[in-house]
């Protein structure tokens, strides 16, 4: 599989998950994992109509760069005392790190890529997505260049707390939901291996 089928179905994974966030049974946090190595290329994705892009700087300190949509927005830092908005990650060994509407942080959109400084090593970085007025909080969680997992609340305006874990269990509604996922990512990588053949006689 190559590296661009990878990120397409772990962006259609995403969208699965998107689906089981607009009708929650309850409460639950939903982690996908990507294993993206962005050296290779931007991985994009959108939840809820918002949509983020990351992507690698090549820069040894700020390795990560975001972009999202006007309705994404990622944590971020300043805009006080002439210090510039930048997205702000969270190192993993800072202990419990939470998203939500309680959580300490602001958030902010990137209209064009933005290097998200002290990137380096393992973080998070909080993740926001809003839509009908709602707002949805998740994660990144990162280890230099490469995007390991994104998490989301699948409830508005709740609290998610970010984990290194690579998956959760998900609810039987949500399990039928990943196997209809699979089922048309199956069938468009099969559409997409055919090949139209022509062949004329003279």
């Amino acid at each position: 599989m190559t590296n661009y089928l990878k990120q397409s179905a772990s962006a259609a994974i995403l969208a699965v998950c998107a689906m089981a966030a607009a009708t929650p049974a309850s409460a639950a946090e939903i982690i996908t994992p990507i294993n993206a190595d962005l050296r290779n290329g931007d991985f994009t994705f959108t939840f809820l109509d918002s949509t983020f892009t990351f992507g690698s700087s090549g820069n040894i300190f700020n390795p990560l760069t975001i972009q999202t949509s006007p309705n994404a927005a990622v944590s971020s830092f300043g805009g006080f005392l002439g210090i510039p908005v930048n997205p702000s990650p969270f190192f993993t060994n800072r202990g419990t790190v939470q998203f939500g509407p309680d959580a300490f942080g602001a958030y902010a959109s990137f209209s064009e890529e933005t290097a998200v400084p002290a990137s380096n090593g393992e973080n998070f970085l909080g993740l926001r997505a809003t839509f009908e007025g709602q707002d949805y909080f998740g994660y990144a969680f990162t280890t230099n260049s490469v995007l390991n997992t994104i998490g989301f609340q699948n409830a508005p305006n709740t609290t998610i707390t970010a984990t290194t874990a690579t998956g959760a269990i998900p609810e039987p509604a949500t399990w039928a939901l990943f196997i209809l996922g699979f089922g048309v990512i199956g069938a468009a990588m099969r559409s997409a291996a055919r090949k139209n053949v022509s062949v004329k006689f003279a």
